[in-house]
């Protein structure tokens, strides 16, 4: 018997495109015309890779009638797309307002149109909003904005099967829990130019997945998700296209315990539908209190059944939950979550997807019994409609295909897709002329890598090797620095303070090998991407910080903890050295409380107040002793704050005027010259000649992308940009100069 909670019909007045109306797009304008006028346009960046070491990949699209034309949308990597299943790649939508893909679908009818909803659907805190949903009718090579910018992120964008002018959108809605009446299912009827508004369930539930019918292009599912802790996640039902929806019961779970759902149609038996919810009725039994619990329709969504007792065998949370059914059988299901998992009998019991792993681009590592698994928190799972034995996985080591149903694997790591938090440089060049100088950074997911400075040769073997490797062929890689005390030795970090020290040529799973350097202390606050450098005055000194700041002098053997809680209990996010003046050092809080010490930790002063904003990062001169900048993310929107000080943080003068409004990461002065600066944004590079008075663009030729780290190699006169989701890019600058 048909059971209902609820009808909930909203069906709104079509909504018309919002362009230049909307922030997000205003602001794209503004870099758009900063690019136009910049007069170094003609300036070439150069991408130096990594390839081998991948990176997170959201949505996988494949056009029914070429299946091996692939289209692979990294989360803040643009979208590329391959014509010959994965051998070489040719990057698109690389200069929109939006890097940021939460999903792309190729219309069934056509496969020259494609759809992409942007905003990444993994809401991880390194995660990026899009700027709503674009269309492609000549395969991705040019790009329409079809509105809904305001929706921030799109969970799916599902297409009409005869009708490549009608979609349907699920929109997540805000990254964080915030309210929002933008949330929920949209439908177009005309190509994106106008949008109906058709399920809306509360401003803190989302739409976070959706799905049509096979054998019905009326009949449509959506997922939705409570974001704010209440009864709103479950599962509904069109039957009219949309234009109604009814929330389904008959056996599903309903409650503020129920989270992120996932649902998905049998293409053998259309009447068969699965749904995977993530439960937290019983804490403490799956991980992070939470736990996978997938249930089935066989009558259309009338009446459920739990599968299977317990929880699923892998994590299933709020950043990986997907279920997929195998086309030619509705009692095969795979669910996406921090491991791949499979079914055969119709969701009953559960095993772990296959684990052995080949790669086009070899590992190289040392160890090797390391870097041969599948590797964690899948994303997206495509299985090929005509082969079903043909897997298509995108997780955050990159792209993976099987042709046995998931039980061996080929990793197709070719596409520099890495997502930096941290770049280093040597800063000494090499004989080599190929690669005068080498490149050191930190990656999420895909562990810290070294490489020359050498472009990407796309058919050639790449340089990059990895600094370490965890047991699961990733693992978190921040700060990551060559030890100028031994040739060979490097620093790097994991997640939250876990700070080593290591041979390059020794092995290469962490903790094999390697020395553990974090100060000890069971009440210290580290954030995720913890500050970590070595002194600019004693190569043998180096300083981190939880909420205090700590100093060793002999490499992290042991560490002396210098002034109290700067923090107020939370993790200092930015510290700097001054180059010109020993003993002075800066520390910014996650509070936005920035301290200043000129006697080397003995006595802390508090600075000046900031602008509200996020602290991104500060950076003490190398020209002048007592100036310091500083540069933040906006709080409630995107925003340029860069500030500087000539009184070592005592008052602050903005510096800001003429960039678009992008949250800016990071700063660096030209060594050359005082007056020359850089900055690097969610959406690229700009550049001050006149001590930032005034600024120019440096992105004409870079991918829209976020720059969260810059490095200045002196001698070959090149700045160098770490990119989330792009991997590394190099640019000569040694026409840059400043303003007479």
């Amino acid at each position: 018997m048909l059971r209902t909670l609820a009808w909930l019909v909203s069906v709104t007045s079509a909504l018309p495109l919002l362009a230049q109306q909307h922030p997000k797009l205003e602001s794209w304008q503004e870099r758009r015309a900063l690019d136009a006028s910049s007069p170094f346009a003609a300036l070439q960046w150069r991408a130096v890779g990594p390839r081998f070491c991948g990176g997170r990949v959201e949505s996988i699209a494949v056009p029914r009638q070429s299946p091996y034309t692939i289209y692979v949308a990294p989360g803040s990597g643009n979208l590329w797309k391959t014509t010959n299943g994965g051998m070489s790649w040719t990057p698109l939508f690389e200069h929109e307002a939006t890097c940021a893909i939460g999903h792309v679908e190729v219309a069934p009818s056509d496969p020259e149109v494609v759809w992409l909803g942007t905003g990444e659907a993994h809401l991880g805190g390194m995660s990026y909003d899009g700027a709503g949903v674009y269309r492609s009718t000549d395969g991705g090579a040019t790009w329409t904005y079809a509105g809904l910018a305001e929706v921030d992120r799109i969970g799916k964008v599902r297409v009409h099967r005869s009708d490549p002018d009608t979609a349907w959108v699920a929109a997540i809605g805000p990254h964080r829990g915030t309210p929002s009446s933008a949330r929920g299912v949209y439908r177009t009827r005309d190509g994106g130019k106008t949008w109906e508004h058709t399920l809306a369930t509360g401003a803190n539930v989302a739409a976070i997945d959706l799905v049509l019918a096979p054998d019905d292009p009326d009949r449509l599912y959506c997922a939705t998700w409570d974001r704010g802790g209440g009864h709103g996640s479950g599962v509904h039902r069109s039957t009219d296209g949309g234009s109604t929806w009814q929330r389904l019961a008959g056996g599903l779970p309903l409650g503020p315990q129920i989270e992120r759902v996932a649902v998905d149609v049998s293409a053998s038996r259309p009447r068969t539908v699965y749904a995977l919810t993530v439960d937290a009725s019983k804490p403490g039994e799956g991980r992070y209190g939470v736990g996978g619990v997938v249930y089935r329709s066989d009558d259309d969504g009338d009446t459920w059944r739990r599968c299977h007792a317990g929880f699923l065998p892998a994590y299933v949370g709020w950043d990986f939950c997907d279920v997929k059914v195998a086309p030619d059988d509705p009692d095969q299901l795979f669910v996406c979550g921090m491991k791949l998992m499979r079914s055969t009998d119709g969701g009953a019991t559960w095993q772990l997807a296959g684990e052995h792993v080949q790669r086009v681009l070899p590992f190289h590592a040392r160890d090797m019994d390391v870097g041969r698994v599948l590797h964690l928190d899948a994303h997206d799972l495509w299985i090929d409609p005509v082969r079903p034995d043909r897997l298509l996985l995108g997780n955050d080591g990159g792209l993976f295909e099987s042709l046995d149903r998931g039980s061996t694997w080929l990793h197709l790591n070719l596409l520099p897709i890495a997502e930096f938090y941290t770049v280093h440089v040597d800063p000494e060049v090499r004989s080599d002329e190929d690669a005068p100088y080498r490149i050191y950074g930190g990656t999420q997911d895909n562990a810290s890598v070294y490489g020359p400075a050498r472009a990407i040769d796309p058919f050639g073997p790449d340089p990059w090797r990895h600094v370490f490797l965890d047991r699961w062929a990733g693992g978190d890689g921040f700060v990551t620095l060559p030890d100028p005390t031994e040739p060979g030795v490097v620093y790097f970090e994991h997640q939250n303070g876990d700070m080593r020290r290591k041979r390059l040529d020794g092995p290469i799973e962490s903790g094999r090998g390697d020395r553990g350097i974090r100060p000890r202390g069971d009440d210290l606050q580290f954030a995720w991407n913890t500050p970590l450098l070595i002194s600019h005055h004693a190569p043998a000194r180096l300083y981190c910080a939880a909420q205090h700041v700590f100093r060793t002098i002999d490499r992290g053997d042991s560490w002396t903890r210098i002034g109290d809680d700067l923090g107020n209990g939370r993790p200092i996010v930015s510290l700097a050295e001054s180059p010109m003046q020993e003993g002075t050092l800066y520390a910014g809080s996650a509070s936005d409380r920035i301290h200043v010490t000129v006697d080397d930790g003995a006595t802390w002063q508090r600075a000046a107040a900031l602008p509200p904003g996020r602290l991104a990062r500060i950076v003490a001169s190398r020209h002048a002793a007592e100036r310091v900048f500083a540069c933040a993310a906006g709080r409630g929107g995107p925003a340029a704050i860069v500030m500087t000080s000539t009184d070592r943080g005592a008052s602050w003068h903005p510096i800001d005027a003429g960039l678009p409004k992008e949250d800016v990461n990071v700063l660096l002065e030209d060594p050359r010259d005082p007056r020359v600066l850089y900055v690097g944004t969610d959406r690229g590079v700009c550049v001050s000649r006149d001590s930032g008075a005034s600024w120019e663009s440096l992105s004409t030729t870079l991918p829209t992308v976020p720059v969260l780290d810059l490095a200045f190699q002196p001698q070959a006169l090149e700045l160098v940009a770490a990119t989330h989701g792009r991997g590394v890019f190099a640019l000569d600058v040694s026409s840059v100069e400043p303003r007479d």
